[in-house]
């Protein structure tokens, strides 16, 4: 079976948790549905909406055992297929503090359950279980028809807030690095086991993406993925972290160059590379598999995908920039900016840090925008904008703050955006609610079920 992961807003895991442990002692159970999602590497599990067991549904019910209705079972199934989704069984251990283990009685419920429901929806599709404790809760998935399930992860996010919870096989290969352990002292355990066991994307590895992988990679990441499609240049020698002169001169693929010295700084890390556009759909299927993904690029268009992936996947993103511009004075002025996206914060096209108007023009030839330029019938872009390593890596660190403060910090941040202001060398952060009728409400939780707007 593929790795499965269970993927939920954090308010919905909190309105399930409640509702299982209203009951007191006795054990509750409830339905979510969810999107499933299969990439050739992971079961990803979306969930939607919970179908809650009303009063009448238990035919049984007690400290350590259940059984519910047919009924409510064929009312979880019309509501999944209604939907075009597949289900996530839950149920509660209220005895137990810890993390809860699955009975042999659940193991026994679970593969009967679960191979119902893969027979009775479209195309059979696997199944997700929950199992919640007092405070903590597992996960695991069921392939269906074969009734064989493996510990899946479960990663839960909202606003500012992002939980990675790896599955019980990932925690046994956990190892904390000599290297980090004055880091462990200021971030705590937890963040340091959440990002060893986490699949980050960093998209673009040019000044902002080189900058961002150095410092995953040094903080302990285990498990990247890089995508870029472009090569090295001469002036890409100024800040692209790890590249050389002969690099250059080979012409080297921007990801393998970060990939090998990524390998340099810790040859236990995998590196996982794609020199392809993000603008495919086999590149958005390749990233899908992320927990989390750093966009670092320039142009309007491929953060356009990505803003739609991480809504329709339920990828929280950071997007970094770096806009500056020398004045008559000798000075320098503009923003480094990283803004996170996720479930209830608003996205990129909210915020129009990606507009279309921009993607439109981007999408020209050079004579065909300047001469569309001239008419007034295009907005104004730079092609090759001034940069600078110092700003670059400003901003690089400002999207690896915003991810700490994500994993690490009890209540969620509601700002979006931190923006450093480089002229008058000061830090603002900028918080607004999503638009109404935006992309990132329509295309929420919908995974690969509708098309994205500007990839093939």
């Amino acid at each position: 079976m593929k790795t499965p992961i269970v993927r939920l807003r954090k308010s919905l895991r909190d309105e399930v948790h409640r509702k299982l442990l209203a009951s007191g002692a006795d054990e509750s159970i409830a339905f979510l549905t969810a999107k499933h999602l299969a990439t050739d590497e992971k079961d990803i599990f979306i969930a939607d909406s919970i179908v809650p067991a009303r009063p009448g549904d238990y035919l049984r019910q007690g400290p350590l055992h259940l059984k519910v209705s047919p009924l409510y079972v064929s009312r979880v199934l019309n509501t999944a297929e209604d939907q075009k989704n597949t289900v996530i069984m839950v149920h509660s251990h209220p005895f137990e503090k810890e993390i809860p283990d699955y009975s042999p009685s659940d193991n026994h419920g679970e593969a009967l359950t679960s191979e119902t429901i893969s027979k009775c929806l479209p195309a059979n599709p696997p199944v997700a279980s929950l199992v919640f404790g007092q405070h903590h809760l597992n996960a695991r998935g069921w392939s269906g028809l074969s009734q064989k399930f493996s510990s899946a992860a479960v990663a839960t996010m909202e606003s500012g807030y992002f939980r990675f919870q790896s599955s019980s096989a990932a925690k046994k290969q956990g190892r904390h690095q000599e290297s980090v352990h004055r880091q462990v002292k200021a971030l705590g355990q937890s963040f340091q086991e959440q990002l060893e066991t986490m699949d980050i994307g960093v998209v673009g590895l040019g000044g902002t993406g080189s900058a961002v992988a150095e410092q995953l990679a040094r903080m302990g990441a285990r498990k990247l993925r890089l995508v870029d499609h472009d090569k090295l240049e001469p002036s890409n020698l100024s800040r692209v972290y790890g590249s050389k002169q002969r690099d250059v001169l080979k012409k080297q693929a921007k990801v393998e160059v970060v990939a090998s010295y990524l390998k340099e700084i810790s040859p236990t890390i995998e590196v996982k590379t794609l020199k392809l556009s993000v603008m495919t759909r086999s590149a958005l299927q390749w990233l899908a598999n992320c927990d989390f993904i750093f966009s670092c690029m320039d142009r309007h268009a491929p953060r356009a995908v990505l803003n739609e992936l991480s809504y329709q996947c339920f990828i929280p993103m950071i997007d970094v920039g770096v806009g500056i511009r020398r004045e008559s004075d000798g000075s320098v002025t503009g923003a480094a900016r990283a803004t996170m996206i996720a479930p209830s914060l608003p996205c990129l096209v909210c915020q129009e840090i990606v507009r279309p108007e921009i993607i439109a023009a981007e999408n020209l030839n050079p004579l065909e925008y300047e001469k569309r330029r001239a008419e007034g019938y295009v907005a104004p872009f730079e092609r090759h904008a001034p940069s600078v390593i110092t700003y670059t890596s400003l901003a690089a660190s400002l999207g690896v703050k915003r991810f700490i403060e994500a994993l690490s910090l009890t209540e969620p941040h509601t700002y979006s955006t931190l923006i450093f202001d480089i002229g008058k060398n000061e830090i603002y952060r900028v918080s607004q609610g999503p638009k109404q009728d935006c992309v990132c409400g329509k295309r929420l939780a919908k995974a690969f079920s509708i098309p994205f707007s500007v990839a093939d």
